[in-house]
């Protein structure tokens, strides 16, 4: 399935960047109650974790310079469905407007038609807007018992959340405006560094948009994701399935720290389209699930793996390999091409001779680069 961005008609001008301080907030929350996704991750994690030697949830290892309380801690956790996999729409910009402070976000999320935020709450807590929909869900008994059904099948937390939410949802709201207000004080040396990387990151963003074209600019935001020609779009692989006509309905690109790995593009009727990408450092390796997957099918094959034992210890040329595999040249000259290809081998070259040697950091990360890949 894919959602595709239609740019058919669309201006440039149609397609937006800039920074949105909640989402960031909400990508945090997230990495913090599912650090299953976000293995780079976990040191930050467990230093919010950590209590001092005092117990006032100072870190030891120097991870994170933020602190959460044991109760905030536990307000976070009972409140994860809304940060989870499938992000609740108003913790992104309502409209195609960044770079706006959080209170003024906050004041947009209080704003929020109750209704309209008991949908989009709804939706959130069954794990999705597909399906029946949650337009009438405080009035309309087959749409309560509906969300109800599904909010049990998936957890306590959502159920409890569920049931709050139709009983009274306005201070439901109440209480999350002031729990996201205190997490984003809690977190404010985080988030802080975050904004810094993201703000870094802006111009290029928005110079890459002017220069090249919003499609191709989009595309590039990640491995997944490819543009193309009759009609123009932009198709990003994803679990669900979406079209965005982007002529009638603007879009705005957010990046985020610590969005890491994931990249949501978040489509709700009658609110502004928002692609929420990941940042990646310069120089850091980040393979796609395609690369991914070819490299452990490179590493499946037994030959490859008696090749890549001998290479792992020192360089050697074929010939070498040939001698201490059993193997003939031809042969081992066919498996260090696929191990190459997958990007597993370095190769040295002295005057006619070339040496081959195992990357050892990207075998080491397949295991965490396939996760990565797969909650992407």
């Amino acid at each position: 399935m894919s959602v595709v961005l239609s740019l058919a008609g669309a201006s440039p001008s149609c397609v937006s960047a800039g920074a949105s301080p909640l989402a960031e907030l909400g990508a945090a929350l997230h990495a913090y109650t599912e650090a299953e996704h976000h293995p780079r991750a976990l040191r930050w994690v467990r230093g919010l974790d950590a209590d001092g030697p005092d117990g006032d949830g100072s870190t030891r290892d120097g991870a994170s310079t933020s602190t959460l309380t044991p109760r905030l801690r536990r307000r976070i956790r009972d409140w994860a469905p809304l940060w989870a996999s499938y992000r609740a729409r108003y913790l992104f910009p309502l409209s195609a407007s960044g770079d706006r402070p959080l209170d003024a976000e906050l004041t947009d999320l209080a704003e929020l038609p109750l209704p309209l935020f008991v949908e989009l709450t709804g939706y959130a807590i069954r794990g999705g807007n597909s399906g029946a929909p949650l337009d009438r869900v405080l009035d309309d008994r087959e749409q309560r018992e509906g969300l109800l059904t599904a909010a049990e099948q998936r957890s306590t937390a959502r159920a409890e959340l569920a049931r709050r939410l139709l009983a009274a949802p306005e201070p439901l709201r109440a209480d999350l405006l002031d729990l996201l207000a205190q997490a984003a004080r809690a977190l404010e040396p985080d988030l802080a560094r975050a904004a810094r990387m993201i703000a870094g990151q802006l111009p290029r963003l928005r110079d890459s948009l002017e220069h090249c074209g919003p499609g191709r600019t989009l595309a590039d935001l990640d491995s997944t994701a490819s543009y193309r020609d009759e009609p123009p779009r932009v198709v990003f692989d994803k679990f669900h399935h979406g079209i965005v006509n982007v002529a009638t309905t603007p879009v705005l690109v957010v990046p985020s720290a610590f969005g890491r790995p994931h990249l949501l593009v978040k489509h709700e009727p009658g609110l502004a389209a928002v692609v929420h990408y990941p940042l990646v450092p310069d120089g850091d390796d980040q393979p796609g699930y395609a690369v991914v997957h070819r490299r452990l099918e490179a590493m499946r094959d037994p030959g490859r793996q008696r090749i890549a034992r001998a290479i792992a210890r020192e360089p050697l040329t074929p010939s070498a390999l040939a001698d201490r595999s059993g193997m003939t040249l031809p042969q081992v000259s066919r498996h260090l091409a696929r191990l190459r290809e997958a990007g597993l081998v370095t190769v040295e070259r002295d005057g006619r001779r070339a040496y081959y040697q195992l990357h050892l950091e990207r075998v080491r990360s397949i295991g965490e680069d396939l996760l990565t890949a797969l909650f992407h």
